[in-house]
């Protein structure tokens, strides 16, 4: 179950850095890409936490940083 927390972790730290990176970054193209790879990780986070609550392993003294999600409107997810 740590290792499923790490990952949960690691995916939030990940999402929140692409979404920094976006912010900065001086290249339209490169803010669109590093926006969608910080969307698709706090997506991944999600669902992930979700698993983890659903096994019924989540304490809730736990406090996580929350990673804004914006959906793409033109993005659909098979």
């Amino acid at each position: 179950m740590k290792d499923l927390r790490r990952r949960l972790e690691r995916l939030r730290a990940d999402a929140r850095d692409f979404a920094l990176m976006s912010q900065s970054a001086t290249d339209a193209e490169k803010r669109a890409l590093f926006q969608r790879l910080a969307d698709e990780l706090a997506f991944e986070a999600l669902e992930l936490e979700i698993i983890v609550k659903q096994q019924g392993h989540s304490d809730s003294s736990e406090q996580h940083e929350v990673v804004e999600f914006k959906p793409s409107a033109h993005k659909k997810r098979g």
